[in-house]
């Protein structure tokens, strides 16, 4: 009798050939032919689903009831804890109720705009006199950092540590090969950052600003306990971090693999705003959303077990011809960009969407402005790599 895994790979042909280092580097023609042919496959590599429709998408996130985050599997919960990603219920519209104040576009406009304009125009005035820059480095992840450290409340001299600590929950997120030793730093550095953010939240307790982390311990009415506390943070610190780099440099890059594209910007014919949503739909840094499932259910004809894992390919969801026309085409005028997954969906939106856009187009403006003739580094790869998270390894131009 031929195993199910077995019987699996022999219905889901196109998913048992899925190679994470062949989706790494360009992962759009497999999924293309996912979509088409098994647009619910089971992909042996990673044990799980892939769902690559952008109706079936939609279904998956908006039923949380069936497909949730809530698992004692999930990677981001044994890393980070119980938190608004990870649970789901009265339980996470709680944490994101009370996290969400400092991230709406009213405050972020008031408090966070003149303070990213100023940093923003530091670096750049930093770059080398040369003419030639590596923007992850110098700009993408600076401004990532000084955004989220300071929306949270952490002090800008803790930078270094804070992007210490980052590097290894990332490597330990996006350890689909299963290494105990990625796994057990992630949660070390996720220990220290809890241990560190003692005394910060003492501190606030006693002088509070207008950030999340001095807003969630002074709150008497309904207080999130220490360690909840510590969870929302640590997911948001990585959010912050992570997808918002991956965002700005993946705009960037965008942009400048386009020249024309590039040129409307510069000329005013069309809006950042409306470039950065193309660029969301068409190179999202956050290439899929994982749910488990609750029960055994049936999708597009396939059965998925109680407790199986389910990534919906955002990417996919993204160049779906079903709602897009020609979507492998940038196009930054395209009308209905907006209608992209890049934040996900539903309960678990990104609660840091705004602040990302902000981000994204304070920098694609800070360059248009300072930096004429700026172009991709012709004699250097800078194009976007990762199949979980993704975003050019390094962004070399010149100007």
């Amino acid at each position: 009798m031929p195993s199910p895994t077995v019987d699996r790979a022999a219905r889901y042909p196109l998913g048992a050939g899925i190679r994470l280092d062949a989706l790494a580097s360009d992962p759009y023609p497999a999924l293309a032919e996912l979509r088409r042919q098994e647009p619910v496959s089971w992909v042996p590599e990673t044990g799980m689903w892939f769902v690559t429709r952008r109706d079936d998408v939609l279904t998956v996130l908006r039923d949380p009831e069936t497909f949730t985050t809530d698992t004692p599997e999930s990677t981001i919960r044994d890393i980070f804890g119980a938190h608004m990603m990870t649970t789901e219920g009265a339980t996470q519209l709680r944490y994101k109720k009370k996290c969400m104040p400092p991230f709406q576009v009213r405050r972020l406009e008031e408090e966070a705009l003149s303070g990213l304009e100023r940093e923003v125009a530091r670096l750049v005035n930093g770059f080398d006199s040369g003419g030639e820059a590596e923007l992850c480095r110098v700009l993408a992840r600076p401004i990532a950092l000084h955004s989220v450290l300071s929306r949270l409340g952490l002090p800008l001299d803790q930078t270094a540590r804070v992007n210490e600590w980052y590097e290894h929950f990332a490597r330990a997120l996006a350890n689909f090969q299963g290494d105990p030793g990625l796994r057990a730093a992630g949660k070390a550095a996720a220990a220290q950052f809890r241990r560190a953010l003692q005394p910060i939240l003492d501190d606030l307790s006693r002088s509070p600003d207008r950030s999340l982390l001095s807003d969630l311990v002074c709150d008497h009415a309904d207080p999130l306990t220490r360690e909840e506390i510590e969870s929302n943070a640590l997911i948001i610190l990585f959010g912050g971090i992570e997808t918002t780099e991956s965002m700005i440099a993946n705009a960037i890059w965008a942009l400048l693999a386009h020249p024309s594209e590039w040129g409307r910007i510069k000329d005013g014919r069309v809006r950042v705003d409306e470039a950065i949503e193309e660029t969301l739909r068409w190179e999202p840094a956050v290439q899929s959303a994982t749910r488990h499932a609750t029960r055994r259910v049936t999708l597009r004809g396939a059965v998925i077990e109680d407790g199986e894992a389910v990534q919906c390919m955002l990417g996919a969801a993204n160049r779906d011809p079903a709602h897009f026309s020609d979507p492998d085409r940038f196009d930054i005028r395209r009308p209905d960009a907006g209608d992209h997954l890049a934040f996900a969906i539903g309960r678990h939106f990104c609660l840091g969407a705004s602040l990302a856009r902000l981000e994204t187009r304070v920098a694609i403006e800070a360059l248009v402005d300072r930096l004429p003739g700026l172009h991709l580094d012709p004699d250097r790869e800078t194009s976007p790599h990762g199949y979980e998270f993704r975003k050019p390894e390094t962004l070399w131009v010149r100007w």
